[in-house]
């Protein structure tokens, strides 16, 4: 990850239980963890190109925190998480 992507998540202020990381993925792949609990958020290289780089990545954050606040839902069975996509129009 980044330095200019760890201190957005930084900004952001996620509860300190709850862990955000840059994953893998087709464009920019957020993940919000907390004990077995976790939400992906993809921001779609569409998304970053019309919203741009900086105001796609804050929205996906809120989105995420917002998520956390809310409670995060549970693990799949085979471990991986739920996936929301933030694509451009």
């Amino acid at each position: 990850m980044d330095d200019t992507l760890r201190h957005q998540i930084d900004l952001a202020a996620f509860p300190a239980d709850v862990q955000v990381t840059h994953v893998p993925g087709p464009g920019v792949v957020l993940r919000a963890t907390r004990e077995g609990r976790g939400l992906e958020l993809q921001v779609t290289p569409d998304a970053q190109r019309i919203y741009g780089e900086g105001p796609a990545l804050s929205a996906a954050l809120a989105q995420l925190k917002q998520a956390a606040a809310q409670g995060l839902p549970d693990a799949h069975a085979d471990g991986s998480f739920e996936r929301l996509v933030f694509i451009g129009d």
